[in-house]
């Protein structure tokens, strides 16, 4: 009955999955963009980074069609292997110099030129560049949303916007340009040990990247499967109807 309907039924609806759940989403993506750009420490950068990345996740998963959640789930996976490299990036250069303030360094691509391709790559991925794990996911989670609402879709993508900013800002203070502090000049660059951990990664980051199919073909279908379920036990009609909307199923299948 409809006392029955359940509190998931009801967040369903398209006002108040606008209002209740994408609302403070926004709020991540924007705001802690703009914390991460304030930071003078390379962990903190990275860590506001991946809060503002559960911003898209939250707003893939709420989109209540295929594309956004599977582009969220495809996210969360290629989020840990992205953050968790570029937190062991920082751990490598922190045994070294014992800092991770950005101002220490600069110029660190002349010392460790392995060092900062790597770091390069995962800092790219990081910022959804095509080609790496990082676009699929976000670009498969902000089209899903388009189809609930396009105007908050721009204004999640700005999010984006913002986090090439503050992370080109933190490559460039960190590896570009002359090295000025000497203790820089005579770092080892990553050894065998370090290599052998952060390869594998780098090249999940490069296959999935250019083909992520392997990962998206089983979620892709597991997700597809749970949205026709959702739309058969679902019990509000206007839960219903927003499922049918936001996604290309016809009622009964």
């Amino acid at each position: 009955n409809e006392e029955g309907i359940s509190l998931d039924n009801k967040v369903m609806s398209n006002a108040s999955c606008t209002t209740n759940c994408i609302a403070p989403a926004f709020k991540i993506i924007l705001y802690t963009a703009m914390i991460a750009y304030a930071q003078e420490d390379m962990k903190q950068v990275i860590a506001y980074s991946s809060i503002s990345h559960m911003g898209i996740i939250i707003i893939g998963i709420f989109a209540m069609n295929a594309e956004g959640i599977v582009g969220s789930i495809f996210l969360m996976i290629s989020h840990g292997i992205v953050s968790g490299a570029l937190f062991m990036l920082v751990g490598v250069i922190y045994d070294r110099r014992h800092t991770k303030m950005m101002s220490e360094f600069g110029g660190l691509a002349h010392s460790m030129p392995t060092f900062a391709t790597i770091y390069g790559i995962m800092l790219m991925a990081s910022v959804g560049l095509p080609l790496t794990i990082g676009f699929v996911g976000e670009f498969l989670s902000l089209m899903g949303f388009y189809r609930v609402n396009w105007i908050m879709t721009i204004l999640a993508g700005s999010g984006i916007i913002l986090g090439a900013v503050y992370m080109l800002n933190l490559y460039k203070k960190s590896f570009f340009g002359e090295i000025t502090n000497e203790k820089n000049r005579g770092l080892k660059d990553v050894s065998g040990r370090e290599l052998a951990a952060l390869v594998p990664l780098v090249a999940l980051v490069v296959i999935l990247g250019i083909y992520p199919k392997p990962l998206l073909a089983p979620i892709d279908a597991s997700v597809k499967k749970m949205i026709v379920l959702m739309e058969k036990k679902v019990l509000s009609p206007e839960a219903k109807d927003f499922i049918l909307k936001v996604n290309s199923i016809k009622g009964g299948e």
